[in-house]
């Protein structure tokens, strides 16, 4: 059988919860089918510190059935004791295919912290961060003053309110007063005229007294 793809190895060492220390290790198999599963399986090396796994695929009948190229996930995991591997040797069919180091969680932590404080420290030299700028307090504007109400109404009646009657009432009793004055007046010039006419033509018919002599 060919050797299948294989990637993404890893083999870590932690401590775990609430005590004692495991190895772990996994990585991912290309399979040609869903029900088909990789699997990983310690097989004896001469070398103490070093974990041989054999990687064989194998049928799992509470998988779906189709034949399709995907990749499944291998892992493997066991209680050991601090530093008891220093790597892991990943076989096919007794072929080395993959060689993995055992990374201490512990140290890689404490590596991965110094690295940055490093990296950090570095940083903060060639740039120089400002201060964040307080920000002002927002100013409260002024309220405004209202208008006062009774003025405003005031004007509005002032506005809409019409004259008084007893004003136009004394102008227009002024003018029937002058008309009434005007007529009277050119009754009266009428009559007196009449009047001469009348006596001239009284005299003119009364024959005219003699006059008597003296003696």
């Amino acid at each position: 059988m060919a050797t299948p793809k294989t990637r993404n190895w890893r083999a870590h060492e932690n401590a775990h919860k609430p005590e004692g220390f495991h190895l772990l290790v996994s990585g991912e198999t290309e399979v040609s089918a869903l029900n088909k599963v990789p699997k990983l399986t310690q097989t004896p090396v001469r070398d103490p510190k070093v974990l041989n796994l054999e990687l064989t695929i194998v049928a799992d009948p509470d998988e779906p059935s189709g034949d399709v190229m995907v990749w499944r996930c291998a892992d493997y995991h066991e209680v050991v004791k601090p530093d008891q591997y220093t790597g892991v040797l990943i076989r096919w069919e007794g072929d080395v295919i993959e060689r993995i180091p055992v990374i201490d969680d512990r140290e890689h932590g404490a590596a991965m912290k110094k690295q940055s404080d490093v990296l950090n420290a570095a940083a903060s030299k060639t740039i120089k961060l400002k201060p964040a700028a307080k920000k002002s307090a927002p100013k409260k504007s002024a309220p405004k003053k209202a208008a006062p109400k009774k003025a405003v109404a005031k004007k509005a009646a002032a506005k809409k309110a019409p004259k008084a009657v007893g004003g136009w009432a004394k102008k227009a009793k002024k003018k029937t007063a002058k008309k009434t004055a005007r007529k009277s007046a050119k009754k009266a010039v009428k009559k007196s005229a009449f009047s001469r006419f009348v006596k001239k033509v009284v005299k003119k018919l009364t024959p005219a007294k003699k006059k008597k002599k003296k003696r």
